[in-house]
């Protein structure tokens, strides 16, 4: 926020840097160009020292006199006192909307990584075992002259499906103008929350039928088909050699059917769940339990290597809109899709199979 001499001079040294940007609507757009949200933006023009508490963003906020937490927070019609400060209200809804992603974990517990791409198509790499025979597949000492054992990158066939996720915001400006910044910010973090139930929900898709590249997760049966005991649990656990199992994922149904095999629910076993409601660890691996994974089904998976997603935006909303107070129908949205990276890191234990 561009401030005269005189006021620079009169607020702490730390916001000296933050009163010399002029603060418009073409940020977004000159943000968006080089492939930053605005505090990234900000963050290139007023670097934010490694003790800084504030970042660049909130040193905005701070020159502002807008406060967004507590119980002291502002109203929102504060981001409108002037044409500068009403550049920094889109910003703050989407941090709001990132902050509820961040809320929900299950889509992040089970990514090896996330990458930015700069198109809305995208073919992932992988990693072909089938050209190589399993006795070659070591990376032992060879011999010297002898042939190195192989492994093959490849290019996916077949572009990744990447999609634009996103919600409306319909209420109008005069509805919220009045309303506290930290109660309005609890309704755009469950936007966030939902972005990511959304996103996890075709990540689950991905994990069973795979990416469109002829990479299905392979299936494993129980001994009999409706029972799960814990010898079918050893089974698929020794599966996934030489990868680790650090992720169960399955239904409500299926996670008491699970939890209630003899062996689990015996409290030395099981005692952080019994005895704090602490999410249980089988063999290691993390149990995320959700509804939208079908019942009877067990996914494994190793989280290394198992799972990428690629996006081509992060959360974005209409800027130009929200500082114009045009909130009702104004997109909150963010393109990503999902893409297997080794096929054998993931597994389906078939609990029904007959």
């Amino acid at each position: 926020m561009l401030l005269s001499e005189d006021k620079l001079h009169g607020i702490p040294q730390e916001l000296h840097r933050a009163g010399t940007i002029p603060l418009h609507e073409g940020m977004y757009a000159e943000a968006n160009q080089r492939g930053y949200d605005l505090t990234g933006y900000l963050e290139s023009l007023d670097p934010s020292p490694g003790n800084a508490e504030l970042d660049a963003f909130e040193r905005q906020l701070a020159l502002a006199g807008i406060r967004v937490n507590g119980e002291n927070a502002d109203i929102i019609d504060r981001f409108f006192a002037s044409q500068e400060s009403a550049v920094l209200f889109p910003e703050f809804v989407s941090r709001s909307v990132r902050i509820g992603c961040d809320d929900f974990t299950k889509l992040r517990n089970i990514l090896a990584n996330r990458i930015k791409i700069d198109d809305n198509t995208y073919k992932s790499i992988y990693m072909d075992d089938s050209v190589t025979a399993e006795e070659e597949k070591s990376l032992a000492v060879v011999a010297e002259g002898a042939v190195l054992p192989k492994i093959v990158i490849k290019t996916a066939e077949h572009t990744l499906a990447i999609k634009k996720y996103g919600r409306y915001l319909e209420s109008t400006y005069e509805a919220i103008r009045r309303k506290r910044t930290s109660v309005v910010a609890l309704f755009l973090r469950a936007i966030g929350v939902q972005l990511q139930r959304d996103k996890f929900t075709d990540a689950i898709d991905v994990l069973f039928n795979g990416d469109g590249n002829d990479n299905a997760a392979d299936g494993v049966n129980t001994a009999a088909s409706g029972t799960l005991t814990y010898a079918d649990l050893i089974k698929f656990y020794l599966e996934f050699d030489p990868y680790d199992l650090n992720v169960l994922l399955c239904n409500k149904t299926t996670a008491s059917t699970l939890l209630n095999v003899t062996e689990i629910k015996e409290p030395v076993v099981s005692a952080g769940f019994q005895v704090r409601g602490e999410s249980p660890r089988l063999f290691g691996a993390e149990l995320l339990v959700d509804d939208c994974i079908p019942n009877n089904k067990i996914i494994g998976l190793d989280r290394r290597f198992a799972l990428q997603e690629v996006y081509e935006t992060g959360v974005m909303t209409e800027s130009e809109r929200l500082i114009r107070r045009q909130i009702e129908g104004t997109a909150i949205s963010e393109t990503a899709g999902f893409a297997k990276i080794i096929q054998a890191a993931a597994k389906v234990l078939n609990v029904t199979w007959a």
